[in-house]
């Protein structure tokens, strides 16, 4: 796969979703999102994985933002499983039209790096489908009968962005993501202060390619 853009904002996918209730995690767990825990250790393999499976980014990115794109999608598609287990439903087949596409992307790649990335790719489109099912379940159980798609769909979100406050959603402060305004976002979660202009360069709210560049490889993503 070549020249790939890596989006940074994993919730933009699923308009209004919101993942609240954020904290500080415990040692050694990047996210813990309701009863699920997911290591730091998993987050560096699936960042590694997703980078050998993109191949070359439109611009080389800091590993560091690779590895916050991986922890959103991971929160926002263990959050989506659990609901679904809640509500006792399963992706249909949007959700597998999705993955099949995604699955033969990379058909060539070893089985870990094809299975991390179709995880990440795919989130997105695994959350959305829970969320229009979840939602036409709640207008139901309301009464509310032929319901239109985008009512289904908020009804869905709204159950999405309650869970958290019941259930926890706690993020390494490593990974520079906190709470603004409801909406799992990129912060400054550093305790230190940046000094040269390449420790800057390294905080920086949005990738820098040349900054990217004068990383090692194994710091560097593209």
């Amino acid at each position: 796969m070549s020249k790939t853009r890596l989006t940074t904002a994993a919730t933009t996918a699923v308009a209004g979703l919101l993942l609240t209730g954020c904290g500080s995690a415990s040692p050694g767990v990047a996210v813990k999102v309701g009863d699920e825990e997911l290591s730091v250790r998993h987050v560096d393999a699936v960042a590694a994985n997703y980078c050998t499976a993109v191949g070359d980014l439109e611009s080389e990115v800091p590993m560091s933002f690779v590895r916050q794109y991986v922890v959103q999608l991971l929160t926002l598609r263990s959050q989506a499983s659990q609901i679904a287990e809640e509500y006792g439903v399963e992706p249909g087949s949007a959700y597998r039209n999705d993955l099949a596409q995604r699955e033969s992307t990379v058909a060539g790649e070893p089985a870990d790096v094809r299975e991390d990335y179709v995880e990440l790719a795919s989130a997105t489109a695994y959350a959305q489908d829970i969320v229009d099912q979840v939602g036409r379940i709640e207008l139901e159980e309301a009464g509310v009968a032929d319901a239109t798609a985008e009512q289904a769909t908020q009804a869905g979100i709204d159950v999405f962005n309650q869970w958290p406050d019941a259930h926890g959603v706690e993020v390494d402060p490593r990974y520079g993501l906190d709470t603004v305004d409801g909406v799992l976002t990129p912060v400054d979660t550093n305790t230190s202060v940046a000094v040269s202009e390449q420790a800057r360069s390294g905080m920086s709210a949005e990738p820098d390619p040349a900054f990217a560049a004068t990383l090692p490889l194994h710091h560097r993503c593209g």
